[in-house]
């Protein structure tokens, strides 16, 4: 019986899972500048037979979760993105660039599709990669979130103390112009990768997948048949562990 702890380190929240192979025992997150707190939850998992993480934020955010598995006399593995793993071939042009939080995520996506689809992660950051119907990832793009966005405007322009609940197809006040632009551009390039993939594979794609804490804000207003998965990350790295075993 393998136990393996994953965990996703990203720009704002540390998330982890504990896993018997592919069923999730136990799993929580922490707000970055939290990770002192994964002392108490960590203390109570057994020993894990694999520690296997994605890290893609702050060095000492990877320094502080180091500490918290040095509990344990397990050599963590921490992923990096690579030519071809689980299925799923990188055509960066550079394969160790792509972040590793995306790669695990193309590996998830493939191992339940297995089939073209885009695959979005809606957090900080929100990133939209295609997969092809042989299972190569053929690219995607990276844009700002929705606290990204705000925080631009607000940085750059007058446009103080927004109020962030109003959407409209039509805004007629600004502040559900902020909110409805906001949402209007990440549909807008969830719909033009859509069109641009479905030219690619010659057939509409069947279905995207979707995660991240923003998805359930965009979900109303997409019209793509959409699967959305919760810690799509943590998949992908328990299909990454398994594959290592």
């Amino acid at each position: 019986m393998q136990y393996i702890l994953a965990i996703d380190s990203g720009n704002s929240f540390v998330k982890w899972g504990f896993f018997n192979h592919y069923r999730c025992l136990k799993q929580g997150k922490v707000p970055y500048d939290k990770v002192q707190n994964l002392k108490n939850d960590f203390k109570e998992l057994q020993v894990p037979d694999s520690i296997i993480i994605s890290h893609v934020a702050r060095t000492v955010t990877k320094n502080l979760i180091c500490e918290k598995i040095s509990i344990w006399p397990v050599i963590p593995q921490w992923i990096r993105s690579c030519a071809s793993q689980c299925g799923v071939s990188n055509s960066y042009s550079d394969t160790a660039q792509l972040g590793s939080d995306r790669w695990a995520s193309l590996i998830a996506a493939w191992e339940m599709q297995q089939q073209a689809c885009l695959v979005i992660n809606v957090g900080t950051a929100v990133t939209i990669d295609a997969l092809s119907e042989t299972g190569v990832f053929l690219g995607g793009v990276i844009l700002p979130g929705f606290q990204l966005m705000l925080n631009s405007l607000q940085k750059s322009t007058q446009l103080f103390n927004a109020d962030m609940s109003i959407y409209e197809d039509f805004p007629v006040s600004t502040n559900s112009a902020i909110q409805s632009g906001i949402i209007h551009s990440v549909i807008g390039a969830i719909e033009r990768m859509y069109n641009l993939l479905s030219i690619q594979i010659n057939h509409s794609v069947e279905t995207i997948i979707m995660s991240g804490g923003g998805a359930s804000l965009l979900l109303p207003f997409i019209k793509i048949p959409t699967k959305v998965i919760d810690n799509l990350v943590l998949k992908g790295l328990v299909l990454i562990a398994e594959d290592s075993f």
